[in-house]
């Protein structure tokens, strides 16, 4: 697929590609999904943008000349070491590391073990009850007890592999990631999921859950990296249990997952991962950077208490409704008999939405819309508590940009995800970003039918054509330095249609004002727009 093929006159250029450097591939666009997209798609007429399905790209390529391989032909056919397999693993495919589903991957799994010469995915059933409980540490206890399996059937496939001649490792199935070199960005040199399919097990469902053929949702994956080579792998299937499901979308509480194949990444993130990551850098930077009483106000005491728990022991996740209320293991029964799905809605989906949606706690991305929808002003960040109630229901506020990536290539190609469909409803217009100095390049960015892309490279007729120094696009990005000092300084300068500049700091949050000023223009909106 042309690197821009969605505008006349595109010219292919990549950040940091000089004179008589090799192109290397840095957008998401260039690695599109592997597999049949999930649900019924829709083929997205030439003009529009097509739903992101997947953002795939090599974090690195291998340093250096790549080590020689030292590949084992395996002295069993590979019928016969799936069998094997099956003693301990709930099920097991294996597929060749040049597979084309991880092309993106492949030196990135050559630098974790350069021998690698096939990839072995392992299978651990989740126990479907305690998915689908609303009371979530049976739910998240679930969790752990099957990785800790999945850890165990790795050991004792690689003991396999040694006594067949071969050598190989484990990954993680989880954490701990490479967050210390990494963050905020891609942190894992391996996709599970994408090795899964292309082995044949399942399919990447709508809700970007792995379904497993017979397991379904409830399932977790594990690879194991091996020298050991056979002369033919494990191939997918041609299965969509996502046609006219949708049950994921309806249970989601963050709306994260859209029925046209979109995802919200930071939606889910922030509010089902609240009390990993996103909830620790909240907590530190509002300890550094906030008043007494503006702490107060962000934080409360169960909060603090959950991210403890976290800390103390593992991360606790806010919600599994994807996974428990997918059907995908009882496909057939519940499209064809109706007593079926009546009684998983009424029994599954109707209490977990519930629970999730209204009774839990609520963690939403700070924007203007969002302010007026729940009704937050500035200077405040969450609904007043229900100090009557048991629950914790309500709505908390959380800042975007505290979720901030260290590089110019890394912010540019999260933009996409970053970006705020809402808030760009009706908005359809291409900016041109040249960005200079220490890791600059141009950038392609398209806004329209409330979906973002960027591509590296340059556009003719570009709507909006931003100049600045690489550092301090990214230093804005971060909230360290001031695009109106930038535009004042004439370190940011403007070209066509200068006003859509302004709309960035809706369409991809900052942090809200919260002068008097702030507040009071706030409630005028409110209301002239109620009168």
């Amino acid at each position: 697929m042309p690197l821009l093929d969605w505008l006349p006159g595109a010219h292919r250029s990549r950040p940091g590609e000089g004179q008589g450097a090799a192109p290397r591939p840095a957008s998401a666009t260039d690695w599109p999904f592997p597999f049949p997209p999930p649900g019924r798609a829709k083929p997205s007429p030439p003009d529009t943008i097509p739903p992101g399905i997947a953002y795939r790209w090599p974090f690195h390529p291998l340093a250096g000349p790549p080590l020689p391989s030292r590949g084992v032909p395996a002295p069993v056919s590979l019928a016969e070491f799936k069998r094997e397999l099956s003693g301990w693993c709930d099920d097991v495919g294996v597929i060749s590391i040049d597979d084309p589903a991880l092309a993106h991957e492949r030196e990135e799994i050559l630098w974790v073990y350069p021998h690698t010469r096939s990839l072995v995915c392992m299978i651990g059933e989740e126990n479907k009850a305690a998915m689908q409980s609303r009371y979530l540490p049976s739910a998240n206890n679930e969790l752990y007890r099957c990785e800790e399996r999945l850890w165990e059937m790795g050991r004792r496939v690689v003991k396999y592999v040694n006594a067949l001649g071969g050598e190989g490792l484990t990954t993680t199935i989880g954490w701990p990631q490479e967050v210390g070199q990494r963050w905020a960005d891609k942190i894992w040199p391996l996709s599970h999921k994408l090795v899964a399919q292309a082995a044949g097990l399942g399919v990447i469902g709508l809700s970007r859950n792995f379904l497993h053929r017979k397991f379904g949702a409830y399932c977790l994956i594990d690879t194991v990296l091996t020298n050991l080579e056979w002369p033919a792998y494990d191939a997918p299937v041609a299965w969509n249990p996502c046609l006219q499901c949708n049950l994921c979308v309806a249970s989601c509480p963050t709306e994260a997952i859209k029925p046209d194949g979109d995802f919200d990444f930071f939606a889910c993130y922030n509010h089902t991962y609240r009390d990993s990551i996103p909830g620790f850098l909240d907590l530190v930077r509002d300890l550094s950077e906030r008043s007494r009483r503006e702490f107060k106000q962000r934080w409360t005491d169960n909060e603090i208490a959950a991210l403890w728990q976290a800390m103390a022991f593992k991360v606790e996740y806010r919600c599994f409704n994807c996974v428990a209320t997918c059907p995908a293991e009882i496909e057939d029964a519940f499209h064809a008999e109706r007593d079926v799905r009546r009684r998983y809605l009424d029994e599954t989906l109707k209490p977990l939405t519930h629970t999730r949606a209204v009774e839990d706690e609520q963690f939403v991305i700070d924007s203007p819309s969002m302010r007026e929808k729940h009704g937050i002003p500035p200077g405040e960040w969450r609904t007043p508590i229900d100090r009557r109630s048991r629950s914790a229901a309500g709505v908390r506020l959380v800042s975007l940009r505290r979720i901030r990536t260290q590089s110019v290539d890394a912010m540019m190609r999260w933009m996409p995800q970053y970006f705020r469909p809402y808030e760009a409803r009706g908005l359809a217009f291409t900016t041109q970003f040249l960005l200079t100095g220490e890791g600059g390049g141009a950038w392609a960015m398209r806004i329209a039918d409330e979906r973002c892309e960027v591509r590296p490279g340059t556009v003719e007729h570009a709507d909006l054509t931003v100049r600045t120094p690489a550092l301090l696009f990214l230093a804005l990005h971060r909230g360290e330095a001031s695009a109106l000092w930038g535009l004042l300084s004439g370190r940011i300068r403007l070209g066509g249609r200068r006003r859509l500049f302004f709309l960035f700091p809706r369409l991809f949050p900052t942090e809200a004002g919260s002068t008097r000023l702030h507040r009071w223009a706030f409630r005028l909106r409110r209301a002239l727009r109620r009168s």
